[in-house]
């Protein structure tokens, strides 16, 4: 059986939320070495936010991801200074921050119960169920694509070109590339890391809320979601590359369109009905074949030297 448009216009939402959370977990990899647990509920933060604001509150869904960008910013942000900024500074080393980010992630998710019973007795369309999903609001087809794809594609590339000015126009974007490359040294010549730190924390976080009101579109949403989704989240930093940002967008199409699509050809290939409830096996698969193949991602690989030797092999074979 063909796949669908709609199925396609699914996978590709869910991918672009997968790019922007990869990003951001890429990013504050990148600049303080934490690997952030909660990530995931931070999405579900702005997820929130923007099922309040659209549909509880009835305003546009512009003002949502306004709203979801800014939660998701501040909560990154407070993550960072309230909790692995102390750590830190007290000589935490990597496994206990981890940890950290772990109790941050329940703690986390307690919040959006709490806040889901408050936005159930506000809005009767929830019901009684703590499931919830906005694709209702953004299926209006705009030159043959729903509005939901639309907005996905949109906030992706803004995101891309906005960070990419960030990072190559601007003395700030200097500054956090010296404090990646060389904290101690940075710090010697003037540049506030803790700042840059700060700062990588929120635009992670205000991405996170981005990307949770993009799969507010393809996915069912509760307060744990974020926990199940940040398997995928990693699998993406991981297979692009922890050290590269541009890894983050390389890894979330490649993971995203693998667990949806791949997903789907597999079943049919195989016969299997239902196979995709179990497509989060596919990250897992991904993440131990790469760490097997090119512990440092796709990113890390030298694809010239390796282009290189596969021709030498094939001259070789030839003579």
């Amino acid at each position: 059986m063909p796949i669908s448009l709609v199925y396609l216009e699914n996978s590709l939402v869910y991918s672009n939320a997968l790019v922007l959370l990869a990003i951001g977990l890429t990013m504050t990899y990148l600049t303080t070495k934490i690997p952030n647990f909660a990530h995931g509920s931070l999405a579900i933060i702005g997820a929130y936010l923007l099922f309040t604001v659209v549909a509880v509150y009835k305003a546009s869904i512009a003002l949502g991801f306004l709203a979801a960008f800014l939660a998701g910013a501040a909560a990154g942000l407070l993550e960072y200074l309230l909790v692995l900024r102390p750590l830190q500074r007290r000589g935490t080393d990597a496994l206990g921050l981890m940890i950290a980010t772990l109790g941050v992630d329940i703690f986390l998710i307690g919040v959006l119960n709490i806040y889901a019973d408050i936005v159930r007795g506000m809005n009767p369309v929830t019901g009684t169920s703590r499931d919830w999903s906005l694709r209702s609001f953004v299926l209006t087809r705009v030159a043959g694509l729903t509005e939901g794809t639309w907005i996905s594609i949109g906030l992706v590339a803004f995101s891309l070109i906005a960070l990419y000015l960030l990072l190559t126009r601007t003395k700030f974007g200097v500054a956090m590339r010296a404090s990646i490359e060389n904290p101690q040294l940075a710090q010697v010549l003037g540049v506030n890391v803790d700042l840059v730190y700060a700062v990588s924390w929120l635009i992670a976080g205000g991405l996170a809320g981005l990307a949770g009101g993009l799969m507010s579109f393809v996915l069912r949403i509760n307060p744990a979601t974020g926990s199940l989704e940040v398997v995928s989240v990693f699998a993406a930093s991981i297979v692009g590359g922890l050290q590269s940002l541009l890894g983050g967008v390389v890894g979330g199409y490649l993971v995203g369109l693998s667990e949806t699509i791949g997903t789907r050809l597999l079943g049919e290939l195989l016969g299997l009905t239902g196979i995709t409830a179990y497509r989060k096996v596919v990250s897992l698969a991904l993440i131990v074949v790469v760490l097997l193949v090119a512990p440092e991602g796709l990113m890390g690989v030298n694809w010239r030297k390796l282009l290189r030797r596969m021709r030498g092999k094939a001259q070789k074979a030839e003579a």
